[in-house]
């Protein structure tokens, strides 16, 4: 069933959403104008600059060309203009491509990366730039272009008068959080979009990948289960850097619950590039075509890569002179020659990567899946479609592809995440909870192999254990955005005065254990965000130590929570029968 009617804007003024789709390889904006009353519609840029003969073009390439001094001299579309790559070569410009990668996640420690994305290294950046900087310059250009398009659409009046207040919704990948959306949130800041305050920072919205291509399908009518409230899909998003997969199961009223942990793989079509770069280096490297590997590079990026459906005929790229020739590497005319098989290779890792993923998350859901939905740029090539097809049908899930558009699938999608909001439960990536203390107990053979943490507490003369884990939200929980997760606490002093505000590190456990108790691994438990509150107006519990000596308690609830797609954490406490709670902070899921 497609997504119902979209509702009026309830909103008390006229706004304008816009949304940034800042791909690895291409990239794309949509919008909405919010008019109180009425239905909003989810309009893309479709003119950039430079771009306007092509028409209709809903993606321009993720591409900036540096000079010596850090200035930007071609970006986005101006990038395809006729000479651009001789320029840069005559000028030493420097060009920041696949930036998006570099703020991939680290791995968590202990863990191992895949190995082909280990061996395959990205493409620096330019010199003395900074990937929060170049974020910020292609932002300002994507700012530029949508003020251009839609003054020439819908007038200058009305950008003028909505400028100022303009939400925001970025995307990211389903494996990013807290760390590379506050590096993105500073890159809108950096690229004067909003200001360094908490009220220009709350006008930039973010969303997964995953989520903005599930409300793409809906805002498109593509049928997900028909009437049958049980029905889910895997969305995977096959983009240009990364594999997202999310799963979600369709609920009564066309609203939608994931049933898997997200998951990203980096592993899309800019590694076939990187592995066709590695193929032609090796092939060209120390022959005298060494020097037009980035020329043969670059038409097999732009066009073999995505005409390649067969591994049993050869393809031809004219990559140098008409009259180079060289038969022993099978190049005539200036062209090579390369087996299909070869070019296989390169898909090979993507096609695997993803099939055993939609295997796991098949396997992970709550809810059996029964459909696959493949997106992405990434998706339109036959090659790739036709092998996962082939792989995954055998395990009886139908893969189907939108007919048109998957270009500007997660801007679009970007756009209806902020106005339907057709997610209502999400899956905790990740377990939650605080570093507390247990009273020792010598007989207890966990407490006795961490004697050498216990000491005496100093306000109760207790001894006790210090470095227990207490957890609030276990990983792999279905959290309705409305719910909370709450766990009691206290606090013990000797002053009253050491009472009188609170703050707590909430942390999140990176391991692969199950029954978590202790904190043996502090690298396996970072802190994701400090939670603030003033108690100097409760009034402590008054307590006797063993010995006499008195001291002071305060008792407190931490609650974590989802917002609209943010965890948040709070500290709540009683007074005078009235729950009382601290300000909310974000946690950083990354």
């Amino acid at each position: 069933m497609p997504h119902p009617a979209r509702q009026e804007y309830v909103g008390d003024s006229r706004r304008l959403l816009l949304a940034f789709d800042i791909g690895t390889t291409f990239s794309g904006i949509s919008y909405s104008i919010l008019d109180p009353g009425n239905v909003p519609k989810i309009l893309p840029v479709t003119r950039f600059p430079s771009q306007e003969q092509v028409g209709g073009d809903s993606k321009i390439p993720t591409v900036i060309y540096y000079d010596a001094d850090g200035k930007v001299c071609s970006i986005g579309a101006q990038t395809l203009k006729d000479g651009t790559e001789a320029d840069a070569e005559d000028f030493g410009w420097s060009k920041a491509r696949w930036f998006k990668l570099h703020l991939r996640p680290k791995p968590p420690p202990g863990s191992v990366l895949n190995t082909t994305q280990s061996q395959e290294e990205l493409p620096a950046l330019p010199p003395n730039k900074t990937v929060v900087e170049i974020f910020a310059d292609y932002m300002s250009y994507l700012h530029s272009c949508a003020k251009k398009y839609i003054e020439e659409t819908h007038g200058a009046t009305l950008w003028t008068s909505l400028e100022e207040d303009i939400i925001y919704v970025l995307t990211h990948p389903n494996g990013w959080g807290g760390p590379q959306q506050a590096q993105m949130r500073q890159a809108v800041v950096k690229a004067g979009l909003v200001a360094d305050t908490d009220v220009g920072r709350s006008r930039v919205t973010f969303v997964t990948e995953g989520e903005a291509s599930l409300h793409f399908c809906l805002t498109n009518g593509l049928a997900i289960g028909g009437d049958s409230n049980a029905s889910s899909v895997l969305i995977v998003d096959a983009g240009g850097g990364t594999i997202d997969l999310t799963a979600y199961s369709k609920l009564p009223y066309n609203l939608y619950e994931e049933i898997a942990i997200p998951k990203c793989h980096f592993q899309g079509a800019a590694y076939v590039t990187i592995r066709a770069e590695k193929y032609f280096k090796d092939l060209l490297g120390k022959s005298r075509f060494s020097q037009d590997v980035e020329t043969l590079v670059t038409r097999f990026d732009r066009n073999t890569k995505h005409v390649f459906n067969r591994d049993d005929e050869p393809l031809h790229i004219q990559f140098t002179s008409h009259s180079a020739r060289d038969p022993a590497l099978n190049i005539r005319g200036g062209r090579i020659t390369i087996a299909g098989q070869d070019v296989a290779t390169f898909f090979e890792p993507s096609v695997s990567c993803i099939v055993e993923a939609i295997k796991k998350q098949t396997a992970s859901a709550y809810v059996p899946i029964t459909t696959v939905f493949l997106v992405g740029g990434f998706a339109a090539s036959n090659w790739l479609f036709d092998k996962v097809r082939e792989q995954v049908e055998l395990l009886g899930i139908t893969v189907s592809r939108p007919d048109t558009h998957v270009n500007k699938a997660v801007a679009d999608g970007a756009v209806s995440f902020y106005l339907d909001r057709a997610v209502i439960s999400r899956v905790s990536r990740l377990t939650y909870g605080l570093e507390v203390f247990e009273k020792y107990n010598p007989t207890n053979p966990e407490h006795a192999k961490r004697e050498h943490r216990a000491s005496v507490h100093p306000a109760t003369g207790v001894r006790v254990l210090y470095g227990a884990f207490s957890t609030i939200l276990p990983k792999n929980t279905r959290v309705k955005s409305d719910r909370e997760f709450r766990k009691s606490f206290y606090w013990s002093a000797v002053n009253p005065r050491e009472l009188r505000s609170k703050e707590i590190d909430i942390l999140s456990y990176r391991g692969t254990g199950i029954n978590i108790r202790w904190i043996d691994d502090p690298d396996l438990y970072p802190t994701v965000c400090t939670v603030k509150a003033d108690t100097s107006i409760l009034k402590p519990k008054v307590s006797a130590s063993p010995t006499g000596k008195k001291y002071y308690e305060i008792f407190y609830d931490v609650i974590l929570m989802f917002g609209l797609t943010e965890l948040k954490a709070q500290i709540a406490y009683m007074q005078d029968g009235v729950e009382q709670r601290g300000p909310a902070q974000v946690i950083y899921v990354g």
